[in-house]
């Protein structure tokens, strides 16, 4: 299952709102989503809901709590930072964790500010690769990724169920993964790519992802994410 994992805000001090606010972080906003997965040739549709609940503190610094809930299933709660330079993702907690673990490493979400062709690099791993005669079939638990993110543009438009959106930027990311994937290919460099659309005063509007292979012993597939509604304060 693909953890929506996506979150921005610039941060000048407790509760100050981000300018632009590519990724809005106001305590009681919300953000529905339709997920369409496709992988080994079968499809499912689900919903995923994205809520922040406002401003903590861990490892006494300001944090925002992000929750994510995929289809009524488990949630899981981000613990992001912001500085007028980047935001990161610094913990997690699902709702099986009385408590919240901290990552190995911060991980950079948006480097700030956005600007047409600036990069970074953050962790991730293989979401829909799946494996076609092995158990676990999911790939996700192997070493993470490396994936290099470039802003193509921050004037993009885009339409989704919840509305056509202008003005925003569409970030693309870029990372291989090198398997086994058969004996007559042998190893194979397979590119996972994604690309997200942020827009300002809304926040991620789209994100689409494409793990593409097909051997005797892996499936690829992609990983679609649409906004269908929101609420911001």
């Amino acid at each position: 299952m693909l953890p929506l994992l996506i979150a921005a805000v610039l941060l000048t001090g407790c509760g100050a709102a981000p300018e632009p606010s590519w990724f809005p972080l106001n305590a009681g906003a919300r953000w529905d989503y339709h997920v369409l997965t496709e992988t080994d040739g079968a499809s499912h549709n689900d919903t995923q809901t994205i809520r922040v609940s406002g401003v903590g503190r861990w490892q006494g610094q300001p944090v925002y709590t992000r929750r994510s809930e995929v289809g009524g299933n488990i949630g899981v709660e981000y613990l992001l930072q912001a500085s007028p330079h980047a935001i990161t993702r610094v913990a997690q907690r699902t709702d099986l964790q009385e408590a919240a673990v901290a990552d190995d490493h911060p991980r950079t979400v948006l480097k700030l500010p956005l600007r047409t062709g600036a990069t970074w690099v953050a962790p991730t791993v293989a979401y829909v690769v799946l494996r076609k005669a092995e158990f676990p079939r999911e790939l996700k638990h192997i070493k993470p990724l490396q994936m290099v993110y470039t802003v193509e543009t921050v004037d993009d438009s885009i339409e989704v169920p919840a509305g056509k959106f202008s003005h925003c930027a569409r970030i693309a990311g870029r990372a291989d993964l090198t398997i086994y994937a058969d004996p007559v290919s042998g190893f194979r460099k397979i590119p996972i790519v994604s690309t997200e659309w942020y827009c300002k005063d809304v926040g991620l509007v789209k994100l689409v992802r494409v793990e593409q292979i097909e051997t005797s012993f892996f499936a690829g597939g992609r990983v679609e994410m649409a906004l269908t509604d929101y609420r911001i304060r």
